[in-house]
């Protein structure tokens, strides 16, 4: 079957000609439809979790997806045979991932049924950068007619962030280049700042004097988020979801928080797609490649070039 993988970590991905996988008692096997495309999917690649979690090689790339079961183990109990799923495929041991026709899952992680009317593209987008967004809201619990600054706002979580809270009546101030401006309007952000343009903390500081009530940050390395955090009135919150905070730094500052560590579940899968079904989530599918281009975007998307959610289509 066809993968993108590598053979060990730090090698480029590429394409590759894999064995059909077997699976276990609470397993299924799943044909991948399409795949989405994350900033995890590289970090993998590069020992992300090397050290604290078992891999597998060749190691398949990817961790979101949208497929169709072809095969149940014996103690699965949620799902049978011809069932649509979705979800976050990531598990132990990692290197079973969703650039690939077929690929094991196991019943009890963070995977739902795809609901009618959800297209295969948006449920595979959807997963582990509409989970984060949903997590780090819930994380920063902001009222209608709170102010938040998110970083990083034209990437996968920062869209889908945009959109949540400006739906929920708080003003979304955007950080991100001027090309995404009119992509981010439409998504509901009543401002966008370039940072390559100005300085976009002193943009804030004139037009929020008081500071903001809330930071996403989806992009930071800590000193970063420490610069971002002076955007923040004194009692507010700031999250972030490269792990970047420093709590001593967040309690200098008076500002609630800290970093936000995604657990995949059905349940914020299935708060997700009521979102989209009810038409009050887009899911910016800005781009669809085949499986043999997956490297290239993979490429993109650690450069810092990609917008919006690329998803890689397998089904045929």
């Amino acid at each position: 079957m066809r993968a993108v993988a590598v053979s060990r970590f730090h090698d480029p991905p590429q394409t590759m000609d894999l064995s059909v996988p077997s699976i276990g008692p609470a397993e299924m096997l799943v044909r991948v439809a399409f795949a989405g495309v994350n900033p995890l999917d590289w970090k993998i690649v590069e020992g992300f979790y090397e050290g604290s979690r078992a891999h597998i090689f060749p190691l398949v790339v990817g961790v979101d997806a949208a497929g169709t079961i072809e095969a149940v183990g014996p103690e699965v109990k949620r799902f049978r045979r011809g069932d649509r799923i979705y979800g976050q495929f990531l598990h132990s041991p990692v290197g079973t991932g969703t650039y690939v026709e077929l690929t094991p899952v196991p019943e009890g992680i963070g995977v739902s049924r795809v609901p009618d009317g959800m297209k295969w593209e948006e449920a595979a987008a959807l997963p582990t950068a509409g989970m984060t967004a949903l997590a780090c809201l819930d994380a920063l619990a902001l009222p209608p007619d709170s102010t938040l600054a998110v970083v990083g706002a034209s990437g996968g979580v920062g869209s889908f962030a945009t959109e949540i809270a400006s739906a929920r009546g708080i003003h979304v101030v955007a950080i991100s280049r001027a090309h995404s401006a009119t992509r981010l309007r439409s998504l509901g952000a009543q401002e966008v700042i370039d940072p390559t343009a100005e300085d976009a903390r002193e943009v804030v500081a004139r037009s929020h004097p008081g500071g903001l009530d809330g930071l996403l940050d989806a992009m930071s390395d800590r000193a970063g988020f420490a610069r971002w955090m002076t955007v923040v009135r004194r009692g507010g919150t700031a999250v972030i979801t490269t792990h970047s905070a420093n709590p001593e730094d967040l309690a200098n500052a008076g500002i609630r928080g800290g970093n936000v560590d995604l657990a995949p579940s059905a349940q914020l899968l299935d708060r997700l797609a009521q979102e989209v079904i009810g038409r009050r989530l887009h899911v910016p599918v800005e781009r669809r490649v085949r499986l043999e281009d997956a490297p290239a975007a993979l490429a993109e998307l650690k450069a810092g070039r990609a917008a919006g959610k690329t998803v890689v289509e397998l089904a045929r």
